[in-house]
């Protein structure tokens, strides 16, 4: 809750409103109260491992206080429990009306009141009301003091309270980001091992015994959601936005800072320190809602945007396999700093990847891996600029969805068929729509001519796709990154119902390395639960085959569900098993050769994907293992120095990893919530 003033000022270089800064205060506070009433009672382990697919966010409710009415907030209060109201302690007694009007079950609570006691009242109060008959948790509930370690501690104490783990050592709160880490990790471990023993039906008795050698198994398998905050910004973006006396306010900020501190007035501190604030909010936001781990990193290296604008500028023109090596490597040479001991770790047991940045951490290659980190693991990116835009659409997070139903999905042609480009993707859509022929039942592929904006918006007003998939020509405008819609560039797009998940066939509609303002983010604002975009030109047939694979694998699933649980999964198998597709097509010479017959009498692309590459290609060395495989089939053929040296000579390119999945693609199901728990039940 806070005041609206006329004009809103904006921290620096993220852009958060100062009004919205006003209200980070009880954010942070809002945190600490239960999310779901699994929070207040007893939760067998298995269910609450399961549940970090969930997603089970703190529904936080962040108005205005001239908005906080009835005629605004009603509808949407019907469908949720209007429970506490936390505001400044100037609009206390405007707040306190309105609450009451509104039917929140709990007196309004101001900021100065906020404390240990009041939060642990209001954890009593919540359970009194909704589950009276039901035995509370034991345990002291308390304010987390440090703010850059709350990623970790936070969800952890949140999972000890449940686990009855709690002992003095929780409470201690002024420690490192080293044991923090260690802390929590061990508590997922432990997490996992008990899990693991209930799904099995283990007695008492039984587990006790297997209890220490099942640790150890779940350590060395162990696998958590892991959500990253990564500040920093462009350079460019900086210099278009800021004059040079404000841009001498802004520097690099450590991951870890011990005055980073909650208190009651944390939004009157400088602004690195209040965005600290809400950045650290939204990622900790996160990881209670997947009781994951979460981590602040510090402030990407400048010099790394300079090289990743670079590279991406790079790609507008007759691009070399070699540059786009070199620049790859100079780019993971100038992120370098980002590399801790702590995400090391959390890359090696992270199940999916949460990043909140405008920088594409996917594109770096971790120390020990031969691929890009979003070769390792699937990656959605929440973008951090403007910070007012990432803190309002954490707070007012969308229900999860499941496409368990059959996928209609839209193919808008936005492109002349005069265009050659146009001619093409039409070709390959069609080829698309003749390969997920078998699975009609589950998928249909609509085509339509949209060569302006008003046919688009009456496309999908006619056929309420649940993927939208824009096939168009990339822009830049200015320092925007646009769709161009017949002949027109376009940032917005005005749909009445916006699909959930828009796919952008198009170039370079995700660029992050000058700051650019991209079509794909702002597709989220318009209420698009998860955008895919391309940070580069892409070759358009390639682009439509890697989008086909996507379309054929989602319909596929729904006929034999089990493989995958969200899109974001889906889009993270095409992507790495395209790895071949991109060497393949580096040079005629090798699209050549992939047609050749290899000594079991098959083309060499059909043997590896049919049985050679099966159990063969480590996901954090794919490109490397491809390259490995395919060699070992031109052994076999008496080709094997020449088919390496084409993969060296002219090379190819990892086109398949400049994509982008902004917005929340882990929160697209491909089957119902209920079918997912049945799953993981125990004796299943």
């Amino acid at each position: 809750m806070w005041e609206r003033p006329a004009v809103a000022e904006s921290t620096v270089p993220h852009g958060l409103a100062k009004t919205v800064a006003a209200a980070l205060p009880g954010l942070w506070y809002c945190l600490h109260l239960p999310a779901s009433l699994w929070d207040l009672v007893d939760v067998d382990a298995w269910k609450l491992k399961a549940a970090q697919n969930l997603r089970l966010d703190h529904n936080i409710l962040l108005v205005p206080i001239d908005m906080f009415d009835d005629d605004l907030l009603g509808c949407h209060l019907q469908h949720h429990h209007p429970v506490v109201t936390v505001c400044p302690d100037e609009l206390l007694d405007e707040a306190r009306q309105r609450a009451s009007a509104l039917g929140f079950v709990l007196p309004t609570t101001p900021y100065s009141q906020l404390s240990d006691g009041t939060l642990t009242a209001h954890w009593n109060a919540i359970h009194e009301h909704f589950i009276p008959d039901l035995p509370a948790l034991t345990g002291e509930v308390s304010l987390t003091r440090r703010l850059d370690l709350a990623p970790l501690t936070l969800p952890h104490r949140r999972l000890a309270r449940q686990m009855g783990w709690l002992t003095a050592e929780l409470a201690v709160q002024d420690t490192s980001m080293s044991r923090a880490f260690t802390q929590a990790l061990h508590g997922q471990t432990l997490l996992a091992a008990t899990a693991r023993l209930e799904r099995e039906g283990a007695s008492s008795r039984e587990a006790d015994r297997r209890f220490p050698q099942t640790i150890k198994e779940e350590a060395a398998r162990l696998r958590v959601p892991v959500a990253l905050g990564l500040p920093g910004t462009a350079p460019a973006y900086a210099r278009n936005a800021y004059d040079s006396e404000l841009r001498r306010r802004t520097g690099p900020q450590p991951a870890a800072s011990p005055d980073d501190t909650w208190s009651v007035t944390l939004h009157e501190r400088p602004d690195h320190m209040v965005e600290r604030a809400a950045i650290e909010f939204a990622v900790t936001h996160q990881a209670i809602a997947s009781s994951g781990l979460g981590l602040m990193l510090p402030t990407v290296p400048p010099d790394a945007f300079v090289i990743l604008a670079e590279l991406e500028r790079h790609f507008l023109t007759s691009h070399s396999s070699a540059a786009v090596r070199r620049l790859l490597t100079r780019l993971n040479d100038a992120a370098q700093p980002l590399w801790s001991k702590e995400l090391t770790a959390a890359m090696q047991r992270a199940s999916h990847l949460t990043v909140f940045s405008n920088f594409p951490l996917g594109l770096l290659t971790m120390p020990g891996d031969s691929a890009p980190l979003c070769a390792r693991l699937p990656v959605a990116y929440r973008p951090l600029e403007p910070l007012t835009r990432a803190v309002q659409h954490q707070v007012s997070a969308p229900p999860s969805i499941s496409l368990n139903h059959t996928i209609k999905v839209l193919v808008a042609q936005c492109i002349p068929l005069s265009d050659p480009v146009g001619r093409i993707s039409r070709e390959g859509w069609n080829v698309a729509r003749e390969t997920t022929a078998p699975e009609a039942a589950t998928l249909t592929i609509i085509q339509a001519e949209t060569l302006t904006l008003e046919a688009l918006q009456q496309a999908v007003a006619k056929h309420r796709p649940d993927i939208l998939v824009i096939s168009a020509h990339g822009t830049m405008v200015g320092n925007m990154a646009a769709l161009v819609i017949g002949d027109e560039p376009h940032l917005d797009l005005g749909l009445d119902r916006v699909p959930p998940v828009i796919m952008l066939s198009a170039c370079h509609v995700a660029p992050r390395g000058s700051g650019a303002v991209a079509i794909t983010d702002l597709l989220l604002r318009e209420g698009a639960l998860a955008v895919l975009g391309t940070q580069v030109p892409v070759e358009v047939t390639r682009n439509a085959i890697l989008m086909g694979r996507f379309l054929v694998y989602l319909a596929e699933e729904i006929v034999k569900p089990g493989q995958f649980t969200t899109i974001l999964d889906v889009w993270h198998h095409v992507q790495t098993s395209n790895a071949v597709n991109d060497i393949l097509d580096g040079s005629p010479h090798l699209k050549a050769w992939a047609t050749s017959t290899t000594i079991n009498g098959h083309p060499v692309i059909v043997e590896f994907m049919s049985s050679r590459a099966k159990g063969q290609l480590r996901l954090p060395h794919v490109y490397e293992d491809t390259e490995r495989v395919l060699g070992e089939i031109a052994d076999e053929q008496g080709q094997g120095d020449r088919v390496r040296n084409w993969f060296r000579r002219p090379g190819y390119v990892p086109e398949s990893l400049f994509y982008v999945f902004a917005g929340r693609p882990d929160r697209i199901y491909l089957s119902s919530l209920t079918a997912q728990a049945e799953r993981t039940r125990p004796g299943r």
